[in-house]
């Protein structure tokens, strides 16, 4: 998607003149309103002079021209900015738009100038799926290099059996029928071609029964199942109705299965099993493994799922599941590390021991695992071995660090690397991508621009691409420099990786809601990197990841009513947003910025639910206890980013142990 600048010269001097009122009547009120209209105007032409040069306007203008079709006006300018670094967008829109009445030679001639960026790639895709949608097998064929794109390949698959390559056909046909989803319109016809030449077996329908069914596409496996005979419809059924209520696998299935059938339908009833009852799950699994000829690998596999099931919930078996999957030789990292976070909510200082020595060492020399194994042995009385690991890991920058230096009393240690003068315009010179991206971003194609970064990084020579990060944080592309810099390994490059844009908001909001701006800061780059008009999958919008219906729900609080995806996308007004959410659960947990950190990304019931009932926890510890993954690596990125933050913008920082209170029911 392309988006064009808001106003162009003609019409923003037109908004400005519509803004003014009617001439006064008296000759000297007369006087200032000309001198005010001139000065206006002329405001006016200098902002539509510094915003746009000839050539990215005169490109603007091509682009209209191409979706018009506008073939006198598409000639002219192209003749006009052939030498112009966005002329290759101008043949792309014009024949990506245009296929039907491009020559073939021109796209391949476009395919093959443009090798060594993103767009000669693009074209090529989008050409292939033209001459398939257009059923051009001959062309297709010719042409068709081996793709990732499922629909490409089926279209492929079409184009063979329309040409004398049937048996080809059919073989890439088997492959890409097997597939837990439905088939897209592309692949459909390669359905109707198996069953056209009886090509479908009863195992690949089984196959593709088992994915559909391992992806919770029970619709798919029902559609399926008219392949079947009645019999094999029968098995379908009982495979339907364990899924639905797992807990029939704790009798004996029915020995008219086939031993294949039953055997699938056994395993994945354990695992539904195992989310809502562990224990029932164990002993149907002990009792038929060897039944339905589980392998001792299946089995270990099963129980080990059993034990991260029951971790997961914190269920009071999941001690022993794990205990029994971990001391038999059969660990997993993700057994232990829910054994040792199980040792962590239990304070069992033993057992996290224990644990972590039985990770290997690639594991336990991770600085989490460091930090544990310290606080473990400090727990257990060896101070001195502890102090040790305490120090090694003092002297770097990360949450664990700043928890180290506060246990040794000692200063956080920031370890900046600062930026190197880097020559720009060499490095444009020399690779034209970034010339485009340097006009795409005046031009705010920013998806365009992205697009180019992304070519590029996969091109660069690791030493160039520092200087990328730098240059590309001069032009204020902030998540893209970050990026960059961590590619490049520049961890210590703090003015790249924690730069601080959108300064009068931040500071304006935070102060408004009564939040430490380093703190927002840290939101804004765990949520987005500064990228503002990001969207995430879960449909979280703009600088701060905000959730449509909780912008909507603060916006009420605090006087905003329209929180459109336009608004949310609008720096400012995000911040002023999250600002304000963060100042809610600020308040709703007391002045708890770790519960509210934790509750920003997961949501308050989930945070509630997780606290402890009963006593209080150190808050490290309830950290690293939480049950999701991205909201433990989240609360100790935001802790660890708002601390940098805080010395950027003071000099000072607030050490950790003053924001991490403990853990537990009244502290909501």
């Amino acid at each position: 998607m392309t988006k064009k600048l808001k106003y162009g010269a003609p019409t923003l001097l037109v908004r400005v003149l519509s803004r003014l009122k009617s001439p006064p009547k008296s000759a000297s009120a007369f006087t200032k309103w000309g001198l005010g209209l001139m000065l206006l105007m002329g405001s006016a032409q200098l902002m539509a002079a510094t915003q746009l040069t000839t050539n990215q306007q005169a490109y603007l203008d091509a682009y209209q021209a191409v979706k018009s079709n506008d073939r006198p006006s598409i000639a002219k300018y192209k003749a006009q900015l052939q030498d112009y670094a966005l002329y290759p967008y101008v043949l792309y829109h014009d024949y990506r738009l245009h296929f039907d009445t491009t020559p073939t030679q021109l796209v391949l001639k476009f395919i093959e100038d443009n090798r060594n960026n993103y767009l000669g790639d693009r074209l090529y895709t989008k050409w292939l799926r033209h001459l398939g949608k257009k059923r051009h097998w001959k062309t297709y064929l010719k042409h068709y290099k081996p793709q990732k794109s499922r629909d490409l390949q089926c279209f492929a698959v079409r184009a063979q059996a329309q040409h004398n390559q049937l048996k080809t056909a059919l073989t890439s046909a088997k492959q890409l029928w097997q597939t837990g989803q439905e088939l897209s319109q592309a692949c459909q016809p390669v359905d109707a071609l198996l069953k056209k030449h009886k090509a479908l077996t009863g195992s690949m329908i089984w196959q593709r029964i088992d994915l559909a069914m391992q992806k919770n596409r029970t619709s798919l496996a029902k559609k399926l199942s008219k392949l079947l005979s009645r019999k094999e419809r029968a098995m379908l059924e009982t495979w339907l109705d364990i899924y639905r209520h797992p807990h029939k696998i704790e009798k004996p299935l029915p020995s008219s299965l086939n031993a294949v059938v039953r055997k699938q339908i056994f395993t994945q009833g354990v695992k539904r099993l195992a989310s809502r009852k562990p224990e029932q799950a164990e002993q149907s699994l002990k009792r038929f493994h060897k039944q339905y000829g589980l392998s001792t690998a299946q089995y270990q596999t099963l129980l080990r799922s059993i034990a991260l099931r029951s971790a997961y919930r914190y269920d009071p078996t999941a001690e022993t599941f794990l205990q029994e999957v971990n001391g038999n030789g059969e660990s997993s990292e993700d057994s232990l590390r829910w054994q040792a976070q199980i040792a962590l909510k239990q304070s069992n200082w033993p057992l996290l021991l224990e644990t972590i020595g039985l990770m290997d060492a690639e594991q336990q020399s991770e600085k989490q695992w460091q930090y544990w194994k310290a606080r473990g042995l400090a727990a257990t009385g060896l101070t001195k071995q502890a102090n040790a690991i305490y120090r090694n890991l003092a002297k770097e920058r990360h949450f664990y660090a700043f928890l180290s230096a506060d246990i040794l009393r000692s200063p956080y240690q920031f370890n900046p690397d600062p930026v190197k003068p880097v020559d720009s315009q060499a490095l444009i010179k020399k690779y034209p991508q970034l010339q485009r991206m340097q006009e795409l971003l005046a031009i705010d194609w920013m998806i365009s621009a992205k697009r180019e970064w992304y070519s590029l990084l996969n091109r660069l020579d690791s030493s160039e691409l520092h200087a990328v990060a730098i240059l590309t944080n001069q032009w204020q592309q902030h998540s893209m420099a970050i990026t960059t810099a961590a590619r490049a390994n520049k961890w210590n490059d703090l003015a790249i990786r924690f730069p601080t844009p959108h300064k009068t908001p931040v500071m304006q909001s935070a102060d408004k809601h009564g939040v430490d701006p380093a703190w927002v800061y840290g939101v804004i780059r765990r949520e987005s990197a500064f990228s503002d008009s990001i969207r995430s999958s879960a449909g979280a919008i703009g600088l701060m990841q905000l959730m449509p219906k909780t912008a909507q729900y603060i916006g009420r609080k605090i006087g905003i009513r329209k929180t459109s995806y336009r608004v949310l996308t609008e720096p400012k007004s995000n911040i002023e947003l999250g600002s304000a959410y963060l100042s809610y659960l600020y308040k709703k947990y007391d002045g708890n910025r770790v519960l509210a950190t934790a509750a920003y990304n997961a949501g308050p019931n989930r945070v509630d639910a997780w606290m402890p009932k009963d006593r209080f926890l150190p808050a490290d510890q309830w950290i690293d206890s939480i049950p999701f993954s991205e909201t433990r690596a989240y609360v100790k990125a935001v802790l660890e980013y708002t601390t940098i933050f805080k010395s950027i913008l003071n000099k000072k920082y607030d050490r950790l142990e003053d924001v991490m209170p403990p853990i537990g029911l009244s502290a909501s």
